[in-house]
């Protein structure tokens, strides 16, 4: 509505407050006034005819006198001053509720504004029959209340516009300051009901909540975020099963079931979807109940009585509004103007049956386009053609089809030459070629003809016909200017030709920032080898140009979605041919730094392609990628937390890769990850952990480093063996945490010492139990080490250390077999110094 708003607001010089279609009755005779657009501004209420031809009439806020609202009625009764040029009026909308808070806004802003004081709406809350006194009009109430009311036990509760049924004992305990809703009841039972602000979804896929999937792990994120262990025992979509009020609008629903060290969480999390009037807005709720582990033990709360009552409030969400409007004329004029996405599109297409009105002129496009293809020795099958219908006209010349399409587009004037003008035919040109590329992907003919059925035609298509098919692909691509004052690049294609340089025009202005590509349809282009036949690039990487330039510049995210996933699924493979990329998957991971899933895929991906690979290894830290890993690290997502930490034992196996980290901060918030949570018995916690003992193993191969971690971070050994000792050998890699050992036992007899008091015990018993040959030779590398120390040989003969080395010898490994005499010859040595 964010569209409509800014049009009215131009049109009537002020702000739009409000707008909704209204009934209005006139209150001297109590006869029908008529129904009209009823628009609140900061200082009138302006009512226009359905056509908004012409305003009908006006109510200026200084001469409102009193305004009445009743119990039963929807009615609004807006009493004027003697100076007033109409009647006292009765109004009813949508909501009433929504209506008068509105009212109230404007009342008083109009007032401070003139008067500079505070001014409150003078509002009467009346019963039904206080109404029928004041307005000696004596009759009953037409209409019986026919709305599901609460079962026994259970009242209405509200919370901002939505009213849900609730148990009786529960008491509001809402702050008048709080966004949220609270209820407790005796049992120690906490509702906390949470409904954020109506959003637009025409820009939804640029929201960073735009994933509902997204969103509900941020809000599990939220509510384990200050627990030191939480276990998470159920998690999936959930289906709301109540529509109290005939909403039309979509609702999405994702339940959370979680236990903590003192309480049990259970949480549903709504996105309500195509809201009406406009079809146009999303909204996001949250319903969580709380209890403490004694609470339930006191009053025998079982998590299936916490369940049922999280059941029936959020089954029970409810709009107040009683009936679902939408304004059918208004979402006709929004659809003929092209100003949605794909989603809304298909919705309002399948649910109301709306389409532009021009709608058999885009069936002329799409018949004129497959007709070409036919005529180009193009097979197209006859089922097909009969779809689009006989009577639809096929016209030849794309230009004048194109015309043809906007002269039927209100609004659109061919014939005025005012830039304004062209910026405007520019604006619906692209927002066409758009709605064309929906019908063949998820729309209209989708499922008879698809864009990849288009694009492998014009690969087929005669020489004598491949222009016209070109035509369609330049309006496709549609690459052009940010400034609408200018046409569409009319030779898309030529622009993805190699220069001499050995680049393409089309990064040269993309890279400008001044132009925009349809990266949807250049995804399709180089998927369906359209690229690969008609330009063929003699060197692979610049096929991979055209990804990089799809990542870096493209505003499709489920494209780049899909990119990422197949990046993630090849990065083993061929992680050699990833060069190319590397700098647009920085700059995506830069762009998209706030969108969870995304940052998983390109971290997971950078993982793979680092291993082994030290060029990109250099390129990602001359790409400064410390600085969006310590991003991350300080937005405590622990799961991009430990991506960053498995990236980063790739990149600190150099000096210099371990000068970058530690020069940029995020050497040392990988030490205070550790002192935070190495006491957290949770696998993820536990995971990164071992992880960043990994790290500071690498580091510790640099002196320098090792000398400064000693000095500076006391009981690092401590909470190390405090680390092994709780962690499950089945369960987790120790490997890692007897290479940390290992590294560290070089620079302090005394921490040798400490390593074969506290480790060797527990490593010898593990040995025994699982005999892991990978594991066994790095506890053999550990124990080379700490021999160096001789008191530490006294120590280990007291453990039985020769039965050990000669079970390792028994296992027949000749790798083993030769270490393990390695150390017991060094052992044996050390024992006759010391005797």
């Amino acid at each position: 509505m964010c569209y409509l708003n800014k049009s009215l607001s131009k049109s009537i010089n002020s702000i739009v407050l409000h707008f909704e279609f209204v009934k209005c009755k006139n209150l001297s005779n109590y006869t029908k006034k008529g129904k009209y657009y009823l628009i609140i501004s900061y200082d009138q209420l302006i009512f226009y005819e359905k056509d908004f031809y012409q305003i009908q009439f006006k109510i200026f806020f200084c001469d409102i006198f009193q305004i009445y609202q009743c119990d039963s009625s929807n009615y609004i009764h807006i009493t004027l001053k003697g100076q007033a040029s109409i009647n006292d009026i009765g109004i009813k909308g949508i909501n009433k509720n929504v209506l008068i808070k509105h009212l109230c806004v404007g009342y008083s802003t109009y007032y401070m504004f003139h008067l500079n004081k505070n001014v409150y709406m003078p509002i009467i809350i009346e019963t039904y029959e206080e109404r029928c006194k004041r307005t000696n009009k004596f009759q009953e109430i037409k209409k019986p209340d026919l709305s599901i009311q609460p079962f026994i036990g259970y009242k209405k509760a509200f919370c901002d516009d939505y009213f849900f049924f609730i148990h009786k004992s529960f008491q509001n305990f809402t702050s008048p300051s709080s966004e949220r809703t609270l209820y407790i009841d005796y049992r120690g039972i906490e509702i906390c009901v949470r409904i954020n602000d109506q959003k637009t979804m025409i820009d939804l896929d640029q929201a960073p909540d735009s994933s509902f999937y997204q969103l509900a792990r941020s809000y599990l994120n939220h509510l384990t975020s200050s627990e030191k262990s939480h276990h998470v025992l159920k998690k999936n979509f959930y289906y709301k099963k109540m529509n109290l009020s005939d909403d039309i609008a979509k609702w999405s629903g994702y339940e959370i079931f979680l236990k903590t060290e003192t309480h049990t969480i259970v949480s549903i999390i709504f996105r309500r979807s195509f809201i009406p009037p406009l079809l146009d807005k999303r909204q996001d709720i949250y319903i969580t109940f709380k209890i403490s582990y004694q609470s339930q033990k006191d009053y025998n709360v079982t998590d299936k009585i916490l369940y049922d009552e999280l059941y029936m409030v959020a089954n029970s969400m409810t709009p107040n509004d009683t009936h679902s409007i939408y304004y059918v004329n208004l979402i006709q004029a929004q659809v003929n103007s092209l100003i949605y996405n794909a989603e809304i599109y298909h919705h309002i297409e399948t649910q109301i049956k709306i389409k532009p009105i021009y709608f058999e002129y885009i069936k002329m496009f799409l018949k004129y386009m497959l007709v070409t293809l036919k005529e180009g020795d193009v097979y197209i099958s006859s089922d097909i053609m009969d779809f689009l219908e006989d009577e639809i006209k096929v016209e030849r010349d794309f230009s004048y089809l194109l015309n043809l399409i906007l002269n039927q587009i209100p609004g659109i004037n061919l014939m005025d030459t005012h830039i304004s003008e062209k910026k405007k035919i520019n604006r619906i040109l692209h927002r066409l070629s758009d709605y064309i590329i929906y019908c063949l992907d998820t729309g209209f003919i989708s499922h008879k003809y698809n864009i990849t059925d288009f694009i492998n035609g014009a690969l087929k298509i005669s020489q004598e016909r491949r222009e016209d098919a070109n035509y369609i692909l330049n309006f496709f691509l549609h690459l052009r200017e940010t400034d609408y004052g200018k046409d569409y690049e009319k030779e898309c294609l030529k622009m993805l030709e190699i220069e001499k340089d050995g680049d393409m025009k089309i990064n040269k202005l993309l890279n400008s920032r001044k132009y925009t590509v349809n990266d949807f349809f250049l995804f399709y282009l180089h998927q369906s080898g359209y690229i690969n036949k008609y330009y063929k690039y003699k060197n692979d990487n610049d096929y991979k140009k055209i990804v990089s330039y799809i990542l870096k510049y493209g505003v499709d995210l489920k494209i780049k979605k899909s990119i990422c996933k197949n990046l993630l699924i090849f990065s083993n493979d061929y992680k050699n041919k990833y060069n190319p990329l590397v700098n647009s998957i920085v700059t995506f991971l830069y762009q998209n730094s706030d969108r969870q899933n995304f940052c998983l895929f390109i971290l997971s991906t950078l993982i793979n392609i680092t291993n082994n690979n030290e060029e990109i290894k250099h390129q990602l830290i001359k790409l400064n990628i410390s600085k969006v890993a310590n991003f991350f690290i300080l937005s405590k997502d622990y799961e991009l937390v430990h991506k960053i930490i498995l990236l980063y034992i790739n990149l600190s196996k150099e000096e210099y890769m371990c000068d970058d980290m530690i020069n940029n901060g995020l050497f040392i918030n990988f030490l205070d990850i550790l002192f935070d949570l190495y006491s957290i018995n949770l696998k993820i916690k536990k995971e990164i952990c071992i992880n960043i003992l990994c790290i500071i193993g690498q580091v510790l191969n640099f002196k320098k480093y090792g000398i400064f971690l000693l000095n500076n971070y006391i009981g690092l050994i401590e909470v190390a063996i405090y680390i092994y000792q709780t962690t499950d050998f089945v369960s987790f890699n120790k490997i890692k945490i007897i290479y940390f050992f290992k590294q560290i036992a070089q620079y302090n007899y005394i921490i040798k010492s400490q390593i074969c008091n506290y480790i060797i015990p527990l490593v010898i018993k593990e040995i025994y139990l699982f005999s892991n040959k990978d594991f066994i030779y790095s506890v053999l590398n550990l124990l080379n080490t700490i021999c160096d120390y001789k008191i530490n040989c006294l120590s280990l003969t007291h453990m039985q250390i020769f039965d050990f080395i000669g079970f390792i010898k028994s296992l027949s490994v000749l790798d083993l077999y030769k270490k393990a005499i390695a150390i017991e010859q060094k052992i044996q040595k050390n024992l006759d110094v010391v005797s």
